[in-house]
Parts: C-alpha cells; sequence; structure tokens
C-alpha cells in the first residue's frame, strides 16, 4: 500500500502541475475576463467598494496554482486507491492500459456527467445567496454518477452474457441512469446573464484543465506501475494482476 500511495502521491503531483500550467496559458484570459466582467456589474450598480480586492491579482493566481496542486495531490492518491482495487478485476491488461481505462472512466463519471447538469460558470454568474444549494446539487450529481457507475459495473460484470452482450447491457443501464439523474435533479438554481461567449470560453477553459489532468494523471500512474512490474519481475511482460 506504501508504494500505492507513493505512486498515487506522484501522479498526482504531475496532474496538479499539468492543470496548473494549462490554466495559467489557456484559463488566464478567460478567468480574468469574468473577474472584469464582474467588476463591471459592481461599479453599474455603486458597489465597486465592497469588491475592492483583499490580495492582488497575483497573489489570487499563486494561491489558485497552490490549490490546485493540492487538488492534483488528492485526486492522485485517490486515484490510486481506487486502481489498487480494480485492476485485479479488469483481466490479463498492462499496468499502462488499466491505468488508462480507469482514467477514462473517473473522467467520464467525475467530471464530464456533473459538467453537462451544471456546468462551470465565471465568477459574475449566480447569486452569493444560493452558492450553498449549488454547492449541495453539484455535489449530489457526482455522488449519483460514482454510485451508478459502480452499479452498472457490478451488474456487468455479475452477467453472464458475452463480451458483446456485456457491453451493450451496460451501456444501456448506464444511459437509462443517466436520464434519471438528469430528469430528478434539478435545474441549476441561477440563470447565467453574463455574455455567452465570456461564459462558454470559461467553461471550455475549467473542461480542458480538468481533461489534462485526468490525462496527465493515467498516463503517470501507468508508466508508473509498469516500472514497478518491470523491476519487481526482472524485465518479464507481465499482467496488471501481478501488480502490487
Amino acid at each position: 500500500m506504501t508504494r500505492v500511495l507513493r505512486n498515487g502521491l506522484l501522479s498526482g503531483l504531475v496532474a496538479g502541475v499539468s492543470l496548473a500550467v494549462y490554466m495559467l496559458v489557456f484559463g488566464r484570459g478567460p478567468i480574468r475576463a469574468a473577474l472584469d466582467y464582474e467588476d463591471e456589474l459592481a461599479d453599474s450598480a455603486g458597489d465597486g467598494a465592497a469588491h475592492d480586492e483583499l490580495f492582488s491579482r497575483g497573489v489570487q493566481e499563486l494561491g489558485g496554482a497552490i490549490g490546485l496542486l493540492i487538488f492534483g495531490v488528492a485526486l492522485g492518491l485517490i486515484f490510486a486507491v481506487v486502481l489498487a482495487a480494480v485492476a485485479p478485476r479488469m483481466g490479463p491488461v498492462t499496468p499502462l492500459r488499466a491505468s488508462l481505462q480507469l482514467g477514462l472512466v473517473g473522467f467520464i463519471v467525475v467530471v464530464i456527467v456533473p459538467f453537462l447538469k451544471y456546468p462551470a460558470n465565471p465568477p459574475a454568474v449566480g447569486d452569493p445567496d444560493t452558492i450553498n444549494e449549488r454547492t449541495l446539487a453539484y455535489f449530489s450529481v457526482l455522488a449519483a454518477s460514482i454510485v451508478l457507475a459502480n452499479v452498472v459495473w457490478r451488474v456487468v460484470e455479475a452477467s453472464r452474457r458475452s463480451p458483446v452482450g456485456r457491453a451493450w447491457l451496460g451501456a444501456g443501464l448506464y444511459a437509462g441512469g443517466l436520464v434519471i439523474i438528469f430528469v430528478v435533479f434539478p435545474a441549476p438554481a441561477d440563470a447565467v446573464t453574463a455574455p455567452t461567449d465570456l461564459v462558454w470560453d470559461f467553461r471550455l477553459a475549467s473542461l480542458g484543465g480538468l481533461a489534462t489532468a485526468w490525462a496527465a494523471l493515467s498516463l503517470t500512474m501507468g508508466t508508473l506501475l509498469t516500472r514497478q512490474v518491470e523491476r519487481d519481475s526482472g524485465r518479464q511482460p507481465v499482467s496488471v494482476e501481478s501488480s502490487p
């Protein structure tokens, strides 16, 4: 378990750095545009004094980068533990393939599904009075998405159908579950009144950053596990089931 956590720590750190660099290069523009728009709204409402910055933009960006690194490390540790639990049940696949498969599934379940229901909005969007409601709704959808994926995995794994039949069974169950999630959970609490270009630039930057982080995480974890297995087995071809 120590090696699992160490690999997760290193992989998460790479993911956090990748996310921070991505947001620095591609996310800074949309974020600053959103903040400038928020300042314009405050000034037009006569509340400019209430929006004075306690910290400069540079300090805020540094703090945001540190936060992304912490997020990446936490994600890496969770990813490593989950991979260690599910890898033996994936069959004879290489560590790299197992990590990439889990990364793809994790990105869909943890990022894409909640994003489709409650997409990320810039700071200028949203009433501060509804932040608790919005946060609860988002994490509820996230939890439902994780539970749905786990249930579908267990049903498909227990099925005696052919591989093609199991694939169709899993796809049908998952699609049906997604329909239920999107219908049952309420619509976003706040109307989006900010310019469409600003909102979608921010959303795409957020989604791109998370995609970069998950790709870096799964690729790094798979590489570390592959090298670890090669060292332990004297560089003989092995499956992920041989990895501790």
